[in-house]
């Protein structure tokens, strides 16, 4: 009796541990802001996070990348919960040698040269994003170019050009828990919903003009929730944070609108991508021990 009753406690508190963990609604966001440590863009990025919830609120700056002029364009955490971003253009306007892959620190945003990927000028990467079912790091150019991304040395190897988006800029890419892949075109302000090599436009366009370096991620570990951190022209420089709907590709609610510096004129913070974490094993070794628990005491 007393073993009986000492596991239906530790069982019980295993419960309301993980109804504790389940409650909350909020989830954190990492972003490299690409307008620097004091809006001038030869400083170097910094990088964020937030809560979805409150971004204005909760906003954190970890540190700077410490890569000097350059700016990423991608940035998302791969299976193993390393945090992995991709340079996209150099920030003063000079000619861009190519696309570069680091990972970069949760804690102080200090970022690691991992390679080259090879791409250069016209065909550096956009956006990166981690494909859980493919159990790959996938990349973006603006013609078009889907890339999977070796995270040992760097190195992009085309996977296809993608078909369906006419005289658009590839300029976002966001993967779902299915592994579905999604593409934020910037001259039709629209999401597409890519099956294989082939884009279809989805119902709605976002309902902003976005312009300039941005990105967007998927929580695939929980409900598919989407988020877009846009740069759009209306009103001027504009950086928001916004939850996009699954179904239609449409902008649902705005989470947030980042305030502008009053020198400058520029945002205060310019998220050229936005990554989530994957959630912690001890979690779902929690859940597995709890079924575990209750299909003991039906037995």
């Amino acid at each position: 009796m007393k073993n009986a009753l000492r596991s239906r406690g530790i069982l019980a508190a295993a419960i309301a541990t993980l109804a504790v963990a389940g409650s909350a609604q909020a989830i954190t966001i990492y972003a490299p802001d690409n307008l620097g440590t004091t809006n001038v863009g030869s400083v170097g990025d910094r990088v964020i996070r937030f809560d979805s919830a409150n971004p204005l609120g909760t906003v954190v700056t970890l540190g700077s990348t410490g890569v000097v002029n350059r700016g990423f364009g991608g940035m998302d955490f791969s299976g193993s919960n390393v945090l992995y971003a991709v340079t996209s253009f150099n920030q003063d306007g000079s000619a861009f040698a190519g696309s570069q892959l680091y990972s970069v620190s949760t804690v102080n945003g200090a970022a690691t040269l991992v390679g080259n990927t090879g791409l250069t000028g016209a065909n550096a990467l956009t956006d990166m994003s981690w494909n859980p079912v493919l159990g790959q790091m996938q990349a973006i150019t603006a013609a078009g170019g889907l890339y999977t991304l070796n995270l040992t040395n760097g190195a992009a190897t085309l996977v296809g050009n993608i078909t369906g988006i006419t005289g658009g800029l590839d300029i976002g890419l966001s993967t779902n828990s299915a592994g579905v892949n999604h593409i934020h075109d910037l001259v039709s302000d629209r999401m597409y919903t890519v099956a294989g090599l082939v884009a279809t436009p989805m119902a709605s366009t976002i309902g902003i003009d976005t312009n300039f370096s941005q990105g967007m991620t998927m929580n695939w570990a929980g409900a598919n929730e989407w988020f877009l951190g846009s740069i759009s022209n209306n009103p001027v420089f504009a950086s928001q944070v916004r939850l996009m709907n699954n179904a239609t590709g449409g902008t649902t609610n705005i989470q947030g609108t980042w305030p502008n510096n009053g020198v400058s004129g520029l945002p205060q913070y310019e998220t050229g991508d936005l990554a989530i974490p994957v959630p912690e094993p001890t979690s779902l070794a929690l859940a597995g021990l709890v079924g575990l628990g209750l299909a003991k005491r039906r037995r």
